[in-house]
């Protein structure tokens, strides 16, 4: 019967580089001090030899969790079809903590749970290293609790806090701009706007550019178009449906995202309508599945993979100790052109 094979340790990556003990383990964990051509001849030997680190040993030497959070919102009752793209935005952190010792952990908050109180159970019994959350608001109480606490996160999306903190976010108010004035350079006077819940900050911001890109063609903003709600295909519906009976009804419809304008159509064809002949609608996209709806919608893309692979990128910078002033990223959302826009100006 053959003898196992011996666990491969740093002595024998000691032993086969001829490498002090100390500038292996340096080298392994990229130590800036370690020359380059060592740190990658050491961490070819550990790939020829499979040597893999005790994480337990290294957890009890450097008293860290290796454990970062996402605070995810989660629904309290069976929902119809709603904002799935979550999973994209935990898939691309995950992949940005590859071939650190981090593993990741969701956190559910619930709509009527404490926001704090989940996060001091995280936080005060260390559970975990750093945390991502994600819906911020203005004052937003989760991120002044965390600040106080000097514990590492970054929050997907900004507050209107005036101490500084990590963050990334898509601009939602250049977003909303562009996208109502577009609709306006093709006649549409009557544009209504559906938007998430009005206590989040980005939905504060997709207000501020729709409301901007009015006031310079000179046109007054009326406060029944922006609609501030759920984003289900559901509430993408029912707000149509809504709308529709106004007097103008709106010619436009930007949503804030895809599975409220997947509602929107579905309202459409309720009332016989067809995008791009009654109306139009344009949507936020994380997914790119817009283009296959009927028809395929014009969409302002902004990959949740690449946010979480961001947002994972600067907690592991947050980690190292870098500035905070350096941890904050503004993304550009990308303009896809379809068919549900072609309709020039309004027929209602």
């Amino acid at each position: 019967m053959s003898e196992a094979p011996s666990k491969v340790t740093l002595k024998t990556l000691v032993r086969h580089t001829g490498l002090s003990l100390g500038t292996v383990s340096r080298a392994l964990q990229d130590g800036p001090e370690v020359k380059l051509e060592t740190r990658e001849l050491v961490k070819a030997a550990a790939r020829e030899l499979g040597y893999t680190p005790n994480l337990a040993g290294v957890k009890l030497r450097t008293g860290k969790t290796y454990t970062l959070s996402i605070v995810l919102p989660v629904e309290d009752s069976e929902q119809d079809f709603t904002d799935s793209g979550f999973m994209a935005l935990v898939s691309g952190l995950h992949a940005a903590l590859a071939g650190t010792f981090y593993s990741l952990v969701v956190q559910p908050e619930l709509p009527d749970e404490d926001p704090v109180a989940g996060l001091r159970k995280l936080v005060e019994t260390r559970r975990v290293d750093g945390l991502v959350l994600t819906q911020t608001k203005p004052q937003d109480e989760r991120i002044r609790y965390l600040l106080e606490q000097d514990f590492p996160f970054v929050s997907y999306g900004r507050s209107a806090l005036a101490s500084p903190h990590p963050w990334y976010d898509t601009d939602h108010e250049d977003m909303a701009y562009q996208a109502t004035r577009r609709l306006i350079a093709r006649g549409h006077r009557h544009i209504a706007m559906l938007n998430p819940p009005a206590e989040l900050m980005y939905s504060q911001h997709r207000d501020a550019g729709h409301r901007r890109a009015l006031r310079e063609a000179g046109i007054a903003h009326d406060p029944a178009l922006t609609q501030c709600s759920g984003l289900s295909a559901a509430d993408g519906r029912r707000l149509v449906l809504e709308l529709a009976k106004r007097r103008p009804r709106p010619s436009a419809f930007v949503c804030a995202n895809e599975y409220g304008a997947l509602g929107a159509l579905s309202a459409f064809a309720e009332l016989g309508w067809q995008a791009g002949r009654e109306a139009c609608v344009v949507a936020t996209d994380d997914s790119n599945v817009s283009a296959y709806f009927v028809p395929p919608l014009s969409t302002y893309y902004a990959s949740l993979h690449g946010a979480g692979r961001q947002l994972g990128q600067l907690l592991l910078r947050r980690l190292e100790g870098e500035p905070v002033e350096q941890l904050r990223v503004l993304e550009q959302a990308q303009l896809i052109e379809r068919q549900s826009d072609e309709l020039k100006g309004e027929r209602a």
